[in-house]
């Protein structure tokens, strides 16, 4: 109940309670400690005087003892009444017998029916023995009190009392003015906030100025309001703004952050408008879909920093080649789409497309990284009354699809003849599925020959299709079908199990350094299970790994760099052969390719065909074999044709060559022969 009252009080009731209690309980620890100090030395005093008056008493009362005078000897015991405290004193002898006394008169006697006896309240007893020359004569009793002590300690504390009382009263005016001082400006500012806050009025200020808690408080105050003054304009400002701000907003979200360019959410808005006006004035317009070629190898090798960059510039060289009529966009990732409405024949179109590619192919230079990439561009024309928006991006789509599927860096144009011969990649994607089961795919086999011997050291393995009714179906047809399908992982598993068991036959029926090579797809390469399907395969045809080789492309190898590494490491580790196949025509980057653990390079037959006559062709094969022995790299040229061509690389640090020449690709029936010939190793 105290407590709660309490705390309904005002802070400086508080204050004034907690002082009082403070200096009453420090009061009362002084009036206590003072008093009980004061009553000792009092009954000190006291006792200092008895003992004096005792031995005065004892040395002169001894003679009347001895002359047995009693009248003297009460004459000398009547001397104590000097001392209000004394009540009686006697002498006894040593028999015993009282031999003279004193009583003061304010002693209380008791009357009894034999005799009268003194009684003594809260007094004191001394003893003192009476001697004379040595010999003890009697002793000497006094009784005191300390009615005098009392009186004294009385009066005392009185006097402290009201010392206390004026003390006290003092602290009370004095705590009183203090509260007023501290609590008055704390009392001032409460006012203030509550005043401030039932109004809303924030243009008061506190007045308070003082350099202490209260004074940093008052500043706090007036700091906050401040600020709330200075957020309400602001919120004045920005109202009057906010129709600007949202334009701009809106403005944003039309356009992509990286590159500046109109977003998706644009391109659709625009692609619509567009489809609704053609379809009144019935005009055309065509769209172009972009996808970056080898993007992917260049945030991996360098960065999302660089990739960034990279589609800024990329982006600014499209819009500065198209005319003000044209749009670009960044539809999201590497893709961009450009809307052509100034043109008018399908040869504009081409000659756009030409530029587009030249121009996105020229290198780029991002914090001192020399950077090649390509594009691929799908083209779709609309005509009024054609098709909606999401089938006209579809066929753009589609026809950019088989620009990557024609080998990247180029342009195709959606049509219904082409989308019928898509349609005829479904259905062989579907009779894939049923070709191992069928035993449709076998392998062909190209001999590579040694430069120095002429001599057929080993073989490429190349994977054909014998279709049932549709005959033999070139792998640039069923391959990218197989790799869109899914069916490269398992139909490479087929190959390199099939390559090996004809590998081990021909090894043990002609020459055990024959070795075979096999070509790996980006799929089937970065499938988390090809280490473990090539060593089981190994060890199943109890092949030496040496013997085997596996053929990489550069944008394999360039499209997850770390993986790759990775994984082309465990195959060293397993003892097999690493080669690049077709070098010269990817995109690897030098910085990487010392770091990829390479055993051969194989030069691309477009470098070849146009030996030793064209000098550009001559140039680059010459610097392919400079950069293989720095390096330490064998070297295989392919497509070898002529004569001419093998004479020319006979010369050069060219340890194997392949190609018509020797050989084309043959079934295991006819390499069954080449070596029954003796055209292995000697």
């Amino acid at each position: 109940m105290i407590a709660l009252y309490f705390k309904k009080m005002v802070i400086q009731q508080k204050l004034l309670i907690m002082q009082l209690l403070l200096v009453s309980s420090a009061m009362l620890f002084v009036f206590v400690l003072t008093v009980v100090y004061q009553y000792i030395s009092y009954k000190q005093e006291l006792m200092d005087s008895l003992n004096s008056q005792i031995s005065v008493v004892e040395g002169n009362i001894g003679s009347a003892i001895a002359f047995d005078d009693k009248a003297t000897a009460t004459e000398i015991l009547a001397t104590l009444s000097l001392n209000p405290s004394i009540d009686q004193a006697y002498v006894e002898l040593q028999n015993g017998v009282k031999f003279s006394s004193y009583q003061s008169r304010n002693t209380h006697i008791v009357a009894s029916s034999s005799e009268k006896h003194y009684v003594n309240q809260a007094g004191i007893e001394m003893i003192k023995p009476i001697m004379d020359n040595g010999r003890k004569l009697g002793v000497l009793h006094v009784d005191a009190n300390f009615l005098a002590v009392n009186q004294r300690i009385k009066v005392f504390v009185l006097a402290l009392l009201g010392a206390v009382a004026l003390a006290m009263l003092l602290a009370r005016t004095i705590a009183a003015k203090l509260n007023h001082v501290i609590t008055e400006p704390i009392i001032y500012l409460e006012q203030l906030v509550t005043n401030i806050t039932k109004k809303h009025n924030y243009t008061q200020r506190s007045t308070i100025n003082s350099t202490d808690e209260i004074g940093a408080l008052s500043l706090g105050i007036n700091n906050m309001l401040d600020n709330i003054k200075s957020r309400d304009d602001k919120l004045v400002e920005e109202l009057k703004q906010r129709v600007v701000i949202e334009k701009r907003l809106d403005q944003l979200a039309y356009y992509d952050s990286v590159t500046d360019l109109p977003n998706r959410h644009a391109f659709t808005k625009n692609i619509n408008q567009l489809l609704g006006f053609n379809q009144q004035d019935q005009s055309h317009f065509y769209l172009l879909m972009l996808d970056l070629d080898f993007f992917k190898a260049v945030n991996d090798t360098h960065g999302h920093e660089v990739g960034d960059e990279l589609l800024k510039q990329c982006g600014l060289r499209l819009r500065r080649m198209l005319s003000e009529e044209d749009a670009v966009f960044r539809i999201g990732g590497d893709e961009f789409a450009i809307i052509l409405k100034a043109v008018k024949t399908t040869r504009d179109v081409e000659k756009i497309c030409q530029r587009i590619i030249s121009v996105v192919s020229q290198k780029f230079v991002i914090k001192l990284h020399e950077i090649l990439i390509g594009t691929s561009i799908g083209v779709a024309q609309y005509l009024p009354g054609g098709c909606s928006e999401s089938g006209l991006i579809k066929n753009a789509d589609m026809a950019m699809y088989w620009a990557k599927s024609a080998g990247k860096n180029t342009y195709k144009f959606y049509s219904e003849e082409i989308e019928e011969v898509n349609f005829y990649r479904q259905k062989l994607a579907m009779d894939l599925q049923n070709a191992l089961i069928n035993n449709e795919l076998v392998l062909h086999y190209q001999p590579i020959v040694e430069v120095t011997t002429e001599n057929i050291i080993g073989f490429e393995a190349l994977l054909r299709w014998a279709h049932s009714t549709e005959g033999y179906i070139s792998p640039n047809v069923f391959i990218p079908i197989a790799e869109q399908s899914g069916l490269i992982v398992q139909m490479g598993d087929w190959v390199i199990e099939s390559a090996l068991k004809q590998l081990k036959s021909w090894q043990n029926a002609h020459e055990p350094a024959l070795f075979v090579n096999i070509n790996m797809s980006a799929k089937q390469f970065y499938d988390k299970r090809i280490v473990d399907s090539i060593k089981k395969a190994i060890q199943k045809n109890r092949v030496d790994p040496s013997t085997v080789n596996f053929e990489l492309t550069e944008s394999i190898m360039m499209e997850d760099v770390d993986k790759a590494i990775a994984i082309m490491q465990l195959l060293k580790q397993m003892g097999t052969g690493i080669a690049v196949d077709d070098f010269g025509t990817g995109h690897s980057s030098m910085r990487y390719l010392k770091q990829f653990p390479i055993d051969t390079i194989k030069i691309d037959k477009c470098f070849v065909n146009g030996l030793p006559a064209d000098n550009v062709d001559t140039a680059i094969v010459e610097a392919i074999f400079a950069l293989a022995e720095s390096l330490k790299f064998d070297v295989v040229a392919e497509g070898v044709e002529t004569l001419q061509q093998f004479e020319f690389l006979k010369n050069k640090p060219c340890a194997k060559v392949q190609g018509y020449y020797f050989s084309k690709p043959l079934p295991v029936g006819l390499i069954e022969k080449l070596l029954n010939q003796n055209k292995v190793l000697q």
